[in-house]
């Protein structure tokens, strides 16, 4: 006889509690268990960080299983006091429930992956959140327990503490300002922010910074207190912060100092020796003025799970970053690092082929991010890997050591980066000591005596090997200071060809980058931390001797390239890179170089697009880049990649979860439509009856851009596609219906005018680059250089435009004659025929502008010169159709939302009509055409 529900669900307890022994406490079917109720909770999940989780179970009553999972929400669990806010409701599955109870019932949950259940999670406003927002998720067992492991930190809690953190940082900023004013010749500020490697800014963000530091090591110090951590060689435990407290004096800051110091002599120097060394600068009265708002902040933080989440000190902290403009250093979202590392970690495919049960080759695993920030990305790794250990019998707490002082190599130019890196990576265990970690802070801008060298960070690594005396630089500025001895071996074991997974998030900043706050900076790519226009000239060339004759990245598409490259030198075969990338990543003609570097050597390459940035702050669209090294040729359809599209931003850490299970599903089964087998749409992604986006394979063998970049509807995709070889296929027509149009890259018809700044800049010295001075509006009516050169999206609604300024050629008389000849190469590109390099698709009219007589195209128009001055009225009327429009959609740069951009050479790349095919008779009627 089939067992009864309360038989099954003390059953599932039990396999629950089997899969995290000592990581939560599950009760099932236990009384007493709700504060001010009699209703029991079928399963009760607590963790000791956490906040409680119910499991409300049903043999077949969905509604049943909703409601009651619902009315438990907010209720307060009688042992704790705290509230439930996350609630599972669970449906068991024929091969469970026909089971007899005990070892039956047992197994069948073992083997089972038909479960079916919800998460529900109170919101702030009485609000409940339903994940999957209709239908049901599917899964086994082990996917049931991530899922109440991940609902035991509810997004909406994490939100609220945010505001607690950041509230307790300014407060303390404030008292610490009340003390020692900015610019009053008070020396105590630029000390301490000179312990952190910057400088006391006017904004206050430095100091910031510092309370940030303060508010680590105090949350660290009690969680080492809970976990009764001992020291003095074994022979006490860390005292609660509360004990160096007294009621008349405040906070005894000696005392404090003593204890970190003390810590300081088993480990976590990243983490106390920077504090300490804060705390020690400040007077008395300061430190006790400091430390209160930051001690109320933490205790707030401790009981509302901080020391369990990655979200919280990055979630600030990418707003405290004083030369985040230069370094483009912005937090990943939580969400967007959990749904990074699923996929770049999947489930059922473990790094090497080794079983995630095996420890000896876990914990051999090699993982890096080389830009770490907040160690959000490298914490989602490594809280995956020891989640997936354990789940399948492994012992996370006998893993962290060997993972700390091997596995995890985080490094950063910036030394708060480091600290928060130590402090998120070390918390997973807090009670668990560690021999050394693998963290650094790189050095960057002028070192070394007399500052005659320079450094580059991290992109020093490209190079095979490092600088004996750099790496002791780099062991005296790493927080708390490092041993060079143990960086030295750091950095050897940071060599080519090693790792298993490389994630990151690196900065975006282009070299000659000049746009926003880096007009008027030479070298935006190394202008942080003050360096001088000489220091930047000369870090860029360390950056290319570094290189070495293979380089990858490109000045172009900025560092972030750079760093793709560092990266592939540093995995092993079969070792995977993940990245959140700009989306020029993949359609930007500048990263050429860098989709060359995928096509020809990676595998497994899946691009992860979605409306808005998976970073915080950015104002640009970015994509996730997961791919695998490959040892051999691609495979006999040539390179491809899955682009995964997605309908929005994933909401949660959890959502992401599940979002990356079933794309990581739907490719291992292949089960992912091509772009080149038809026009049938992508293969939809589907949580629960929720539609969050699509599939598409594609071939990647183009050497223009990859598809399916900002592409919403897959079927217009291939169209595109198909129309790129020379077939239109109406939606909806049968084959016989397809039409052949001959298409070829615009490169094979025309050639195209100059860059803007071959026309009109200077030099890095002053000499023209360009011979022109640009006069708008023209100052004569028929001036010798018309130039078409700025958008008008008012103006320019008619296939014909006026030109709106001209050049006026420049005085350089050491030169003229070189002036001379840049005159007469670029008047010769003057011509009819203008391209659009930056659509705005929702406010400008043309794609092709044409002018009444040839003129010379400037910045936002360069000229397309075709090889038959008559083809430009069928060229013109062709880009400036449905059809020449879909192609520049197709193949433009969609990083900006609602643009579609190029760079001039880029423009040799679009499909078009070719011309050259038509008849006499066709090009009359295009020209008539186009005067009508």
């Amino acid at each position: 006889m089939p067992a009864r529900e309360d038989t099954i669900n003390v059953q599932l307890g039990e396999v629950l509690q089997e899969l995290r022994p000592d990581s939560w406490r599950v009760l099932a079917e236990h009384q007493r268990t709700l504060r001010d109720t009699n209703a029991r909770p079928d399963i009760l999940i607590e963790e000791p960080a956490g906040w409680p989780v119910v499991i409300e179970a049903e043999r077949e009553n969905h509604a049943s299983a909703e409601s009651d999972a619902q009315a438990r929400l907010g209720v307060m669990v009688t042992e704790t006091g705290r509230p439930i806010e996350s609630a599972i409701a669970l449906i068991y599955p024929p091969d469970v429930r026909e089971q007899t109870g005990g070892k039956a019932t047992r197994a069948a949950l073992y083997a089972t992956d038909a479960l079916e259940y919800a998460l529900y999670t109170a919101t702030s406003g009485d609000t409940i959140e339903r994940l999957p927002q209709s239908g049901w998720l599917r899964g086994n067992i082990r996917d049931l327990a991530m899922l109440a492991q991940r609902a035991a930190i509810p997004a909406p809690r994490v939100e609220r503490l945010v505001d607690t953190l950041e509230h307790g940082v300014h407060s303390a900023e404030g008292e610490f300002n009340s003390h020692h004013r900015e610019h009053t010749g008070d020396h105590l500020g630029p000390e301490i922010a000179d312990i952190l490697g910057q400088s006391d800014d006017q904004a206050g963000q430095t100091r910031r910074m510092a309370m940030t530091v303060l508010i680590n090591a105090l949350i660290f110090h009690e969680s080492l207190a809970q976990a009764e951590f001992k020291v003095d060689d074994g022979q006490r435990r860390v005292a609660r912060v509360r004990d160096f407290i007294d009621d008349d004096s405040g906070f005894n800051q000696q005392r404090i100092i003593d204890e970190w110091r003390a810590i300081l002599a088993v480990n976590y120097w990243p983490i106390f020796a920077t504090a300490a060394e804060i705390l020690d600068r400040m007077p008395i009265i300061t430190a006790d003025a400091v430390l209160q708002p930051l001690w109320n902040a933490a205790r707030r933080l401790i009981s509302g799970g901080v020391t369990k989440s990655h979200d919280l000190t990055g979630a600030i902290f990418q707003r405290l970053i004083a030369d985040r403009k230069f370094l483009a250093t912005f937090y990943t979202r939580p969400a967007a690092a959990a749904l990074l590392a699923a996929l770049a970690l999947p489930a059922d495919r473990p790094p090497r082929g080794a079983a995630w049960s095996d420890a000896e080759a876990i914990s051999d695993l090699q993982i890096g991010d080389f830009a770490c920030g907040t160690g959000t990305l490298l914490s989602a790794a490594y809280q995956r890997i020891s989640l997936l250990h354990e789940l399948n019998k492994g012992d996370p707490k006998a893993l962290h050591p060997q993972m700390m002082k091997r596995g995890l190599h985080g490094l950063d130019v910036l030394n708060i980066s480091v600290h928060l890196t130590a402090a998120i990576l070390a918390g997973s265990h807090p009670d668990v000591p560690f021999d050394g970690e693998c963290l650094l802070t790189m050095p960057y801008g002028r070192w070394g005596e007399g500052k005659r060298d320079v450094a580059i960070g991290s992109l020093d690594l490209l190079a095979e090997h490092v600088q004996t005396d750099m790496i002791d630089h780099a062991s005296a500025i790493t927080a708390g200071g490092r041993n060079p001895e143990d960086v030295r071996d750091l950095v050897n074991r940071v060599s080519h060809d090693k790792f298993d997974l490389v994630i990151m998030n690196p900065p975006f900043t282009r070299q000659g980058g000049q746009e926003g706050e880096r007009v008027g900076v030479g070298n935006a790519g190394f202008a942080a931390f003050q360096t001088t226009r000489e220091t930047q000239d000369r870090m860029q060339e360390r950056l290319r001797t570094a290189s070495g004759d293979e380089r990858i990245g490109s000045g172009n598409a900025g560092l972030a390239s750079h760093f793709v490259d560092l990266a592939h030198r540093k995995l092993r075969i079969d070792g995977t890179m993940a990245f959140v990338l700009p989306l020029s990543a993949v359609s930007g003609a500048s990263w050429e170089t860098v989709r060359a570097l995928w096509r020809r050597s990676y595998r497994r390459i899946t691009v992860v697009t979605a409306p808005g940035s998976f970073s915080a702050d950015t104002g640009m669209a970015e994509c996730l880049v997961v791919a695998q090294r490959s040892a051999g040729a691609n495979s006999r359809r040539g390179p491809r990649a899955v682009f995964a599209v997605l309908n929005s931003q994933p909401t949660s850490v959890t959502h992401s979860s599940v979002l990356a299970a079933e794309i990581s599903r739907l490719i291992d089964n292949g089960d992912v439509r091509r772009l080149d087998q038809g026009i049938d749409g992508g293969t939809p992604i589907v949580v629960g009856d929720e539609r969050c986006g699509y599939l598409m394979d594609c071939p990647i063998d183009s050497d223009v851009v990859w598809p399916l970049v900002g592409i919403s509807d897959p079927s217009l995709a291939q169209i595109a596609h198909q129309l790129q070889n020379s077939t239109l296929h109406p939606i909806g027509s049968p084959k016989s219906a397809a039409l052949s149009i001959p298409i070829v890259a615009t490169g094979e018809i025309a050639s195209v005018g100059p860059y803007s700044l071959d026309i009109k800049g200077d030099q890095q010295d002053g000499s023209p680059r360009g011979p022109f001075k640009l006069v708008k509006p023209p100052a004569m009516p028929e001036p010798t250089y018309p130039m078409l050169w700025a958008i008008d999206a008012v103006r320019q609604r008619q296939l014909v435009v006026d030109f709106d300024s001209e050049g006026d050629v420049k005085e350089w008389p050491s030169d003229q004659a070189a002036v001379a000849e840049k005159v007469k190469r670029i008047a010769s590109t003057a011509t009819r025929a203008h391209y659009n390099m930056g659509l705005q698709f929702n406010s400008q009219s043309l794609v092709v502008a044409m002018t009444d007589r040839e003129c010379i195209g400037g910045r936002a128009w360069p000229s397309v010169i075709l090889e038959n001055p008559h083809d430009e009225y069928p060229f013109a009327l062709w880009c400036n159709s449905t059809l020449g429009l879909l192609f520049h959609w197709w193949v433009s740069n969609k990083t900006q939302t609602g643009r579609g951009s190029m760079s001039v050479t880029g423009i040799l790349n679009i499909p078009t009509l070719d011309v050259r095919t038509l008849t006499a008779r066709q090009k009359n009627f295009a020209q008539e055409a186009f005067a009508a």
